[in-house]
């Protein structure tokens, strides 16, 4: 009898402690109640949900090449003519708006003809694209620019818009969105490979 009594004491006593358990565990989730171990283990209670996340850095390099690898294949290859010097510029705007500068560089050297003869339109009016636009340079259709850069940015700004992916920033692939035909995709393609393999 007297056994049977100690038992019963204890199966009681064992449920109403797995019971106290339970309830404590309900209580501490409703009320979002954590107990930590290890107290290295509690988060910085400083940080709050309106903490301001830094932007992640702008990628500096394009396929493995940084932007100052690829400005310097752009000018060794303009060696001797107008558009040295602007290597980096040209690299750095275009990745910064996640273009491939190596189709800048080829649309700039096909517009300018700079590898030759640099075109009167650059000369004069700064305009690495025969961008149509106004202030027209000698009152005319192509736009005049006070700073070669300028024109760069403005160049890099209307790829970035209209061929937003690397899919579509190939010459044969937006020609005809781009208003040219396929003689011009094929000589902004030359450029491109022609820069690309400068050492």
């Amino acid at each position: 009898m007297r056994k049977g009594l100690i038992f019963i004491i204890l199966l009681a006593f064992n449920f109403l402690l797995i019971y106290g358990i339970n309830q404590a565990n309900i209580l501490m989730f409703n009320n979002n109640i954590m107990i930590y171990l290890n107290p290295q283990d509690k988060p910085d209670e400083t940080v709050t949900d309106d903490t301001t996340v830094i932007d992640n850095p702008i990628d500096t390099d394009f396929n493995g090449e940084s932007i100052e690898q690829i400005g310097k294949k752009i000018d060794k290859y303009c060696e001797k003519t107008s558009i040295e010097g602007y290597g980096e510029y040209i690299a750095r705007a275009a990745v910064t708006k996640s273009v491939n500068p190596y189709l800048i560089s080829g649309i700039i050297l096909e517009s300018t003809n700079c590898k030759n003869e640099c075109s009167i339109i650059f000369k004069e009016c700064n305009n690495v694209s025969n961008t149509k636009g106004s202030p027209g340079c000698f009152g005319g259709a192509y736009k005049q620019y006070k700073k070669v850069e300028d024109a760069i940015n403005d160049l890099v700004n209307t790829i970035s818009r209209d061929f937003y992916t690397p899919e579509m920033q190939v010459p044969y692939k937006m020609y005809k969105d781009y208003g040219k035909n396929s003689s011009w995709a094929l000589k902004v393609s030359n450029y491109m490979e022609a820069v690309k393999r400068t050492k």
